[in-house]
């Protein structure tokens, strides 16, 4: 019988959002904490599932009954009152470009940035650039991440680039981009100012950004 972590991943990979849910409230019960469950249990079993998911071991439909529990099981986290409150970074806006409905791989980014403690607006998928420029502008974001894994997500990424140029802000904001088929020359030439090749290495980026600009709106 494993722990009751390992029953979360293994719950999480069936896609049992109930079970999950019920079982991230045992593990707080139990007295394991908000980051060891993000972490160990959200984390490590997304990792290998959207590994599996780059490779064709699992399906559309299998990812969107894991989304769905993975979506419970983090509400549950985050509405447990024995959470410890901390200040967050950010925030961050996050969503996949226009025309993209795949969501593995901005969820894994979401996470891995609440993991770091910060704030993330999730926009969801399909969103165009004027409502990346809208929400940016709305909640004050320093920091926006475009995802996105369709061949034409690149010119999609590029539209929400310049929509930032047209309003006159795109140099208050970093802009970070990743996805299937990109790499650093792309990014380059989209006018983004970070690309990341996984989950863990953005949260990381977008961390390191926000504590150099909480340094130095601290210092002016």
């Amino acid at each position: 019988m494993g722990t009751t972590i390992d029953e979360i991943i293994d719950s999480l990979k069936r896609g049992q959002g109930k079970r999950v849910r019920d079982l991230v409230n045992m593990a707080l019960d139990e007295g394991e904490s908000y980051q060891t469950i993000l972490k160990e249990g959200f984390l490590n079993g997304m990792e290998e599932i959207t590994e599996r998911f780059r490779v064709e071991e699992v399906g559309v439909p299998e990812i969107l009954s894991i989304t769905r529990a993975l979506d419970q099981g983090v509400s549950a986290l985050n509405s447990y009152t024995g959470r410890r409150p901390v200040k967050e970074l950010g925030p961050v806006v996050l969503g996949t470009v226009n025309g993209g409905v795949h969501d593995i791989g901005k969820n894994l980014v979401k996470l891995m940035m609440q993991s770091k403690d910060i704030q993330v607006i999730d926009l969801g998928v399909n969103i165009s650039p004027q409502k990346f420029l809208d929400e940016t502008l709305a909640c004050k974001a320093k920091v926006v991440c475009l995802s996105g894994i369709l061949p034409g997500s690149a010119e999609d990424m590029q539209a929400v680039v310049d929509e930032f140029q047209i309003k006159g802000i795109r140099d208050k904001v970093y802009i970070m981009v990743g996805g299937y088929g990109l790499d650093e020359a792309r990014a380059k030439k989209i006018g983004a100012d970070c690309f990341t090749v996984d989950a863990r290495n953005c949260a990381e980026q977008a961390h390191k950004y926000l504590m150099k600009y909480e340094r130095k709106r601290k210092k002016s």
